[in-house]
């Protein structure tokens, strides 16, 4: 299952009603697999249209979440939060079940 924070929701909420395209009811925020590196995978977040044809679609109230089936499995743990200190401000997706070596 897929966990957001307040702080994260709050946030979406934000930028989802200053979208113009998140007045169509076909609108959601894509969670994907944007690559990976030496500290793991890299995820990314985008507002998107839904496919019916290939999205697991995650309603969270306000909020529709859209995961392409092909990956749905391997992200069904990752936690959304956004984060703002006076140097960064942005959201961070940890997929705990990716940290086997952590401890």
């Amino acid at each position: 299952m897929v966990m957001i924070t307040q702080s994260a929701a709050a946030e979406l909420k934000t930028i989802i009603a200053a979208e113009s395209r998140s007045k169509q009811t076909n609108c959601g925020l894509r969670v994907c697999v944007s690559g990976m590196n030496d500290n793991g995978v890299r995820y990314g977040l985008e507002l998107d249209e839904i496919n019916d044809d290939v999205d697991v679609v995650i309603d969270l109230g306000e909020i529709k979440m859209l995961i392409d089936q092909k990956i749905a499995p391997s992200l069904q743990n990752i936690v959304i939060d956004f984060m703002e200190t006076c140097d960064e401000r942005g959201f961070v997706i940890s997929n705990p079940a990716l940290c086997c070596r952590c401890g």
